[in-house]
């Protein structure tokens, strides 16, 4: 075989391998978000355990802050009926470590919550008990590096990757970008460190500092069976004032893809997916994203959880969300 011959040859199969590595487009395609009667509360990360059933992280119980949901889905993803019931072990255990995100890990039958106060991830039995196991996070996420109030929001897992993902809400106090750090699922320890930048803001830091209430930030990532990531960012904006609040308040949520298993640059690329708001008597200030079941056209749930802040007095409801995930 002639040289060049030999050598276009493998050019095209590396190319052909390339080309079959490259994931496909994903279209996310998102569904009214659904008012449920369940107790007000601080619910503010979510997984998928399977059927219907779901485990939820309270920020404000203690312990590991664990709530199981019960969520029915009709054929096409829209929500029916949602029970919510906290785990009894709930009442004993730690207390103010601002548990933030949850994700269950079927190969050790277990949960790991992270904690916002500790900014450690520990590991939970399926009844809410500890088991002493944790993560071990890397000195770099030191409570003398965060932002007051802004550590770890989120945390993510894929059993087919095998790997842990989480973020601080804020870059750490020195740091313009994020930190996305990864997590060995057979190890439990550290793994590769990729760099991620969030969008500008809208809100001013003069409204910012004279409003009600105002978040920033990542609250949720999550991990797809090929090695991508969903990360969310949302901001939310509550002005001083009754009738300010129920006028101007807003929130906007967007949901990026990135690519760390592939990434040759030092700052991951994003994709937007998904970009919505919500306003005043609709306002959801969505903290909890995850995978659901594959719905009978194949399409999957992408479920995200809003955090009311225990309803503000009624003000605000207890808002889930369905977003239909395909693949193009």
């Amino acid at each position: 075989m002639k040289p060049l011959l030999l050598a276009l040859i493998l050019l095209c199969s590396a190319g052909c391998a390339r080309g079959q590595d490259k994931p496909r487009p994903i279209k996310l395609t998102p569904l009214p978000q659904t008012r449920v009667a369940i107790p007000p509360g601080h619910y503010s990360g979510i997984s998928y355990v399977g059927g219907r059933q779901y485990v939820v992280a309270h920020d404000k119980a203690d312990g590991g802050g664990i709530w199981q949901f019960t969520v029915s889905l009709d054929s096409l993803g829209g929500i029916t009926t949602v029970l919510a019931a906290e785990l009894p072990s709930n009442a004993r255990g730690e207390k103010g470590l601002d548990n933030e995100d949850i994700v269950f890990v079927p190969e050790r039958k277990s949960l790991f919550v992270v904690s916002e106060t500790t900014l450690s991830i520990r590991e939970y039995g399926l009844d809410g008990k500890p088991t002493g196991m944790q993560l071990e996070v890397p000195e770099v996420f030191d409570t003398k590096n965060i932002v007051p109030g802004k550590g770890f929001e989120s945390l993510a897992y894929n059993a087919t990757t095998g790997l842990f993902w989480t973020t601080t809400e804020q870059p750490l106090q020195a740091d313009s970008l994020y930190r996305l750090q990864s997590f060995s699922a057979a190890t439990l320890k550290a793994g590769k460190q990729y760099l991620y930048k969030a969008e500008a803001p809208v809100v001013t830091p003069e409204e910012a500092a004279s409003a009600r209430a105002y978040v920033l930030g990542v609250p949720a990532i999550t991990a797809l069976d090929d090695g991508r990531l969903l990360g969310m960012e949302r901001e939310v904006f509550v002005p001083q004032g009754l009738t300010a609040m129920l006028t101007e308040s807003f929130s906007t949520t967007t949901i990026f893809e990135v690519d760390p298993i592939r990434s040759e640059s030092a700052v991951l690329e994003k994709k937007k997916l998904l970009s919505f708001k919500t306003f005043s008597l609709n306002l959801a200030n969505f903290e909890g994203m995850c995978l659901g079941p594959v719905l009978p056209d194949g399409r999957q749930v992408l479920l995200l959880l809003a955090d009311s802040q225990d309803g503000m007095g009624g003000l605000i409801g207890e808002y889930l969300k369905v977003v239909l995930l395909e693949y193009d």
